[in-house]
C-alpha cells in the first residue's frame, strides 16, 4: 500500500482530469484523533479550515460519513455545504424509522448489554438512537474479553442485528442499516454527471466503502493492515495536509 504522498502526482493528475470529486470522510481517527471519551473528540482548527475552504468549491461534493448520529456529527463539524451520514449512512438528512419489531429487539439487546457490562471496568455503551456501541478504550483485558463474549451472545440471540468492530468498539446495528459502502454508492447516485470519488477512513467499518469504489481514490488512515485502500495516511495531521494540498490539485 503506496503512502499517498508518495503518489500524490498520479492523484493530482485524475483530480484535475476530473469535472468535480465527491470527497468522503470518516470522523474519528480521520478527521479528528480518537479521544479516551467519544464525547471529547474535537475537530482541530486548521482541519476545520481547510475542510471549508473544499466545501465552498462548486467542484467538490464533502461528505462525512460516521458511525455517530447524525446531529453528533454535524455539531462538531459546524460546516455548511457538507452533507453529513450518520450512523453509517442511514441518516441521510431523511428521517428513516426502523420496523417496530427491529426496534424491539435492539432495545432488548442495548439492556441486556447493559445490565452485564456494569460490572466490567473501562466497558461503556453509548445508545444511538437506532443502534448503540460498546466502547472499550482503555478498558483491561479482562474486561475486554468478557465484553466481546457478552456481544457475541446479545447478537446470536437477536438474529435481525450485527456487530462490527470499529475503532475500540462494537458496533450494534439492525441489519436493515446498510454499510458505509451502501452510503457513497446512494450519495454518488444523487450527483450529476461522473465525479471522481474519494474515500479517506481509519478502521474495518471503512472497508465496504473502500470496496464500494474500485475506481475511486481510497485512502485508509492509520497503521499499515490488510485493507481494500489503495492509499496510507499515517495520522489525522496527515489527513489534514491531505485536504490543503487537495484543494491546491484543482
Amino acid at each position: 500500500m503506496l503512502h499517498l504522498f508518495d503518489g500524490w502526482q498520479q492523484v493530482a493528475e485524475r483530480v484535475r482530469a476530473a469535472g468535480s470529486v465527491a470527497l468522503f470522510l470518516d470522523f474519528d481517527g480521520t478527521l479528528a484523533v480518537f479521544a479516551a471519551r467519544p464525547e471529547d473528540a474535537r475537530l482541530g482548527h486548521e482541519t476545520r479550515n481547510a475542510l471549508a475552504r473544499l466545501a465552498i468549491d462548486p467542484r467538490m461534493h464533502v461528505s462525512i460519513v460516521s458511525g455517530r448520529r447524525r446531529a453528533d456529527i454535524q455539531t462538531r463539524v459546524g460546516l455548511a455545504r457538507v452533507q453529513y451520514l450518520g450512523l453509517h449512512g442511514w441518516e441521510n438528512g431523511s428521517t428513516p424509522r426502523l420496523r417496530p419489531e427491529v426496534q424491539s429487539s435492539l432495545d432488548g439487546a442495548r439492556r441486556w448489554l447493559a445490565a452485564r457490562v456494569q460490572a466490567m471496568p473501562g466497558i461503556r455503551i453509548e445508545d444511538k438512537g437506532a443502534g448503540f456501541s460498546v466502547h472499550y478504550r482503555g478498558a483491561p483485558d479482562g474486561s475486554v474479553s468478557e465484553a466481546r463474549s457478552a456481544v457475541g451472545v446479545a447478537v446470536a440471540s437477536a438474529v435481525k442485528l450485527r456487530a462490527i468492530p470499529g475503532g475500540l468498539s462494537w458496533e450494534i446495528l439492525p441489519r436493515d442499516i446498510g454499510d458505509k459502502g451502501t452510503a457513497v454508492r446512494h450519495q454518488l447516485s444523487l450527483l450529476p454527471g461522473h465525479a471522481l470519488a474519494m474515500y479517506a477512513g481509519d478502521d474495518r467499518t471503512d472497508e465496504p466503502a473502500f470496496a464500494a469504489l474500485p475506481d475511486g481514490i481510497t485512502v485508509r488512515v492509520g497503521r499499515r493492515a490488510l485493507t481494500r485502500a489503495q492509499f496510507q495516511l499515517r495520522d489525522p495531521g496527515e489527513v489534514r495536509r491531505f485536504l490543503e494540498r487537495l484543494r491546491g490539485a484543482f
